[in-house]
């Protein structure tokens, strides 16, 4: 399901509302219409908040702030000034895995601190990698040179501000918010971007929060904007840069470390048969590209795919769809309440809920009595029409539940999770590889490259054997469960 966005009749000033003051739109609306004692409390604690953001001093002098990671990031006065804003600030207080940490103590490091390394390497690009607008040309120059100084500035701002719409528990939640309301992270990192104090702030500074989200949408027509949207989203981009470092350090997954530093210093910018300026890499770049490619798979499986967190994420996640039925969320509603949102935000919410199971699930979380895998299918293994239901059925939380009443009589003690990561197997094959095997220096995609063969070969197998049904449950509903699900969907192989 592909994400319809933030709906055009979207209320701003009543989502800001919700985002200040934490109340209800009804509420909201009633009391505004009303005046009173009610509307006057609601304005009281909008105030305060724009107070106390209003406490916030525009930086005069650069800073450095040390990351576990990277070392010591430099940020100008004027990025400064984007990360005190509050919808910086709350990103803080939302964990980068979610709930992985219930697995590996240690992945406790949060969305803020991914979006400071993300930015580091932006400027790091900049500095060190080289364009040529001919490749006859052997005379590489510094990205710096291609890029002006407003280029630069959106290339770090975007960097940093890629994450802001992250909601709560980041990407665990995102299958209920998109199936309940039909939109994902980016949709509320654009409102914030474009409807909130941050686009205020990024005026301030002078970034264009529209030319930000053009960036990020990748539907920029200036080609070296199209070019910093390569560098932020593509299968090789500093965002999985950062991230597989940073959570292969903070949960001691160490299959997850790769010579990051190499791959950035041998990628190159060119121009391709188009004129548009695309990264491209040295052929001497292909075993840290495998090590960077593979680092990552292995993290989906050893990390991201584990099956404890993964069933971590469906509890909280069918959890969180239960809750928006049960309250009947609005649109404005949610994107008000999940951009205003930490983790522990989500917790006592789930935690106060009047639905029993909702309750439930969140005491079990809390003291990590988790549902058992007690199936498990690769969808390869089922006929293409069924596989391509399940697909189908990855963000429609309705149709799991429907599944789940059919292979469990006690289905609030069952969840069914369908795993079909992005591993990118596609946009791989059309990374741009240099090349000199005859004559002069060529573009090639990675599927053309004969020694990039054995990794497109492992991607392809993994692309069959990763992608699969997982049902959790009480040890106890485990055979009839498995006697269910094998009579519904029975596999081929």
């Amino acid at each position: 399901m592909m994400s319809k966005g933030i709906a055009s009749d979207r209320d701003v000033e009543t989502i800001e509302l919700i985002r200040k003051a934490g109340y209800r739109e009804a509420t909201i609306v009633t009391a505004r219409k009303r005046g009173g004692t009610a509307w006057m409390r609601i304005q009281r604690i909008v105030q305060e908040h724009d107070d106390m953001v209003g406490l916030a001093e525009r930086h005069s002098r650069q800073k450095a702030i040390k990351d576990p990671v990277h070392g010591a990031i430099i940020l100008a006065p004027w990025e400064l000034d984007i990360i005190s804003t509050w919808e910086m600030q709350r990103l803080r207080y939302v964990r980068q895995l979610g709930p992985a940490h219930l697995v590996y103590p240690g992945a406790t490091h949060t969305r803020f601190e991914h979006c400071l390394g993300t930015n580091f390497l932006a400027q790091k690009c900049i500095r060190v990698i080289s364009y040529c607008d001919d490749l006859c040309d052997r005379s590489f120059r510094p990205l710096s040179e291609l890029l002006d100084e407003e280029h630069e500035r959106v290339f770090r701002a975007v960097a940093l501000l890629h994450d802001v719409g992250h909601p709560p528990a980041s990407h665990t939640i995102e299958p209920a918010l998109k199936s309940w309301a039909g939109f994902d992270h980016l949709d509320l990192g654009e409102h914030l971007i474009l409807h909130s104090h941050l686009s205020d702030v990024l005026r301030d500074v002078g970034v264009n929060p529209k030319t930000v989200m053009q960036v990020l949408r990748r539907q920029s027509r200036d080609r070296i904007l199209r070019l910093i949207s390569e560098f932020i989203d593509s299968p090789l981009d500093i965002d999985k840069t950062d991230y597989l470092i940073r959570d292969a350090h903070f949960s001691g997954a160490e299959l997850g470390l790769f010579p990051a530093e190499r791959v950035l210093l041998t990628s190159r910018v060119v121009q391709d048969e188009t004129g548009d300026y695309v990264r491209a890499f040295m052929l001497k770049a292909l075993h840290s590209l495998e090590a960077l490619v593979l680092s990552r798979n292995w993290m989906f499986s050893d990390l991201y795919l584990h099956h404890a967190v993964r069933v971590a994420e469906a509890m909280i996640n069918k959890a969180t769809y239960l809750q928006l039925e049960a309250e009947g969320f609005s649109h404005n509603e949610c994107v008000g309440m999940f951009t205003r949102m930490g983790d522990a935000d989500l917790h006592r919410w789930l935690s106060k809920s009047e639905n029993d199971v909702v309750r439930e699930y969140a005491r079990r979380i809390r003291h990590r009595q988790l549902f058992k895998v007690v199936l498990s299918r690769r969808l390869s293994s089922f006929a293409d029409d069924v596989r391509a239901k399940f697909v189908e059925m990855q963000y429609d939380m309705s149709a799991l539940l429907g599944l789940e009443r059919e292979i469990a009589e006690d289905s609030d003690r069952v969840v069914l999770d369908v795993v079909v990561p992005n591993l990118g197997a596609n946009q791989m094959a059309q990374i741009r590889i240099i090349t000199e095997s005859n004559g002069p220096q060529r573009l090639i995609t990675m599927a053309e490259a004969e020694e990039a063969r054995p990794l497109m070969s492992a991607l392809e197998q993994q692309s069959l054997t990763i992608p699969s049904v997982r049902v959790y449950a009480e040890p106890r509903l485990a055979p009839d469960v498995q006697k269910k699900f094998a009579r519904l969907f029975p596999t081929e192989s």
